[in-house]
């Protein structure tokens, strides 16, 4: 059994993190912390074999944070978790077991102990310090749950040079691996122009495009057909396809819980949110109802093995993502009992809304 700590300062992020860590078998937190100071006041007593650790704290840089951790807690192993992989090669620099990229999944936590457990068999066999395991490369990202965002490997955010070439990359994005008829996208984005000035207008388009992706090192390639264009993703992943497949399975049937859980951390609001794009609102709504769906399913798992708080925790984070579902208000009140529903409905709200927008 291995003792852990969470700094984390975004109370949202730390929640998730206690429920994956905790329920690991072989893991059993000691403390949590949103504050640096109080937690390395709090080190030298607790002494935990494993550190989770938020790079970007407001206080405290988590890079220098770290080196502070190494002088009270000289055995501690440190795993930074973050949502940009840019800090990666830095965490070499503080000896860290392993750097995980947010959204925190049930894999990373199993990843985690895994190394834990080669650098250190015993819970407390004295050792030298723990070598920096190989760490994850930086990779570029795509995301279309909730804001649409491109990232370089330094997780630079890119901008597109129109708001078609912006939408035209949206749109292949949300039809992964098929072709796309040449006439449809160009009635999609020019709807009062025909002939060979909006096919001229779709080429240049696409050039832009593919500039902007092979200047993030995006490894997707648009691909001309005889009819239309096809977005050839290879063995590159985002948000949007992994709901795009599994839309093609019956949900709560032929995903196991590790599948459920990747695809619950992915959405983090509606598809493209805020783009007026009149072609994405079915998707949308299939995309909200695979959410809405899977994460009922992981909330009825959760009370049916009595993990309450999981249970609250994942509300939380659902009302975050989806806060008009009106599902989800009504199986939260099933969660408390009928006597304590006002009180902790009005805590929920409260949570709600010191969220930062």
């Amino acid at each position: 059994m291995y003792t852990a700590v969470i700094l984390e300062d975004e109370i949202p992020a730390l929640d998730l993190l206690e429920v994956l860590v905790s329920r690991h078998e072989s893991f059993t937190i000691s403390g949590t912390f949103t504050n640096p100071a109080e937690a390395l006041d709090q080190l030298p007593q607790l002494q935990p074999d494993i550190i989770f650790l938020d790079v970007e704290m407001p206080q405290m840089n988590g890079l220098e944070l770290a080196r502070r951790i190494r002088e009270v807690s000289e055995h501690a192993h440190i795993v930074f978790t973050t949502g940009h992989t840019h800090y990666a090669l830095k965490a070499f620099d503080v000896q860290a077991l392993d750097y995980i990229v947010k959204p925190v999944t049930p894999k990373a936590i199993e990843r985690v102990h895994d190394r834990l457990a080669r650098q250190r068999p015993s819970r407390r066999t004295p050792e030298r310090p723990a070598t920096a395991s190989v760490l994850p490369a930086p990779a570029p990202t795509v995301t279309g749950f909730g804001r649409l965002e491109v990232r370089n490997e330094e997780q630079q955010l890119l901008r597109f040079p129109t708001r078609i070439s912006e939408e035209l990359f949206a749109y292949l994005l949300c039809h992964p691996n098929r072709e796309v008829d040449k006439w449809k996208l160009s009635e999609l984005l020019w709807p009062d122009m025909d002939g060979e000035r909006v096919l001229r207008n779709l080429h240049t388009a696409i050039y832009r495009v593919k500039r902007v992706m092979e200047a993030g090192g995006i490894p997707m390639r648009i691909k001309k057909t005889s009819e239309g264009y096809t977005l050839d993703t290879g063995a590159f992943n985002y948000d949007v396809m992994q709901y795009h497949l599994a839309g093609q399975v019956l949900i709560g049937q032929s995903l196991d819980a590790e599948q459920l859980e990747t695809l619950f951390s992915l959405y983090r609001g509606p598809l493209l949110q805020g783009k007026p794009y009149v072609w994405k609102i079915s998707l949308e709504e299939k995309y909200r109802l695979i959410y809405e769906k899977l994460s009922l399913r992981l909330i009825s798992e959760s009370l049916s093995g009595g993990a309450l708080q999981a249970a609250e925790d994942r509300f939380y984070a659902c009302l975050l993502a989806d806060p008009q579902n009106e599902e989800f208000y009504r199986q939260l009140l099933q969660l408390f009992p009928a006597e304590d529903q006002n009180r902790r409905m009005q805590q929920m709200y409260s949570r709600l809304r010191e969220e930062p927008s």
